[in-house]
């Protein structure tokens, strides 16, 4: 799950500014170093909420750091930034991604929960094949709407669907979202030749317009629809970071 995490997280924290929402084409490397220190989301998946932070970011690299928990032992109505603070009670994982800003490579990989570095070189190929992948706007003929239906059609008169965007545990109204999609290489991992489709509001807001709420995983058997359930940002860490 490290990795589907991951994965979601680099397409969340790439900085999609106004004019890169206007394109047709991104690179994430090129988002990824425009990510804030400070801002996080909660994905839930499985029973269990994983949340992503960027933990602190340099010139030239940038730590993510992933905290999970299973859905039943998180305290009911607990702001997630009062959760973290207090020490992250009952946390099932805390890992720390080290990443190069250049290159897309991993640096190093530290987990809490072992107190150890983990090691990297599969992962590195993984996440330098993620970086550079280029994502594609999704024409809004082929975009998901409300309704019962498939057919995609230029005079199809159904509105278009929109994810549901949550801020600080707020539900934000009227938002318009960009649909973005990507296919894996056939590489032979376990990603081989999956597509990624992501939901990003497609405006300036009030609040990150660089978060997808919705994101979705799929190949010709396994399909992993990921919920965003929050998003917020100026989280801060209460445990020093590893660095090497």
């Amino acid at each position: 799950m490290y990795l589907i995490k991951l994965i979601v997280f680099i397409v969340i924290s790439s900085s999609f500014t106004h004019k890169l929402i206007a394109s047709e084409e991104m690179r994430l490397i090129d988002n990824l170093r425009k990510a804030k220190a400070g801002d996080y989301i909660v994905t839930a998946q499985n029973k269990s909420y994983s949340l992503l932070h960027i933990a602190s970011k340099q010139s030239d690299r940038i730590a993510v750091e992933e905290i999970s928990i299973a859905a039943p032992k998180y305290p009911k109505g607990l702001p997630w930034h009062k959760w973290v603070a207090d020490g992250a009670q009952n946390y099932s994982s805390w890992v720390v991604y080290h990443i190069d800003l250049q290159s897309g490579q991993s640096l190093a990989t530290y987990a809490l929960t072992r107190q150890g570095w983990m090691p990297i070189a599969h992962r590195n190929n993984i996440l330098y094949t993620l970086l550079n992948l280029q994502l594609s706007k999704i024409p809004h003929e082929q975009r998901r709407r409300v309704g019962a239906g498939f057919t995609f059609t230029p005079h199809d008169k159904r509105p278009l669907w929109q994810p549901v965007a949550t801020h600080e545990g707020a539900s934000i109204n009227g938002l318009h979202f960009e649909g973005w999609k990507t296919r894996w290489p056939k590489d032979g991992s376990d990603l081989s030749d999956m597509v990624i489709e992501a939901y990003i509001p497609a405006e300036e807001t009030a609040i990150p317009n660089y978060f997808p709420y919705w994101l979705q995983i799929s190949g010709s058997i396994v399909c992993a629809k990921i919920r965003i359930v929050d998003t917020g940002s100026s989280l801060s860490c209460p445990i020093a970071l590893p660095v090497r």
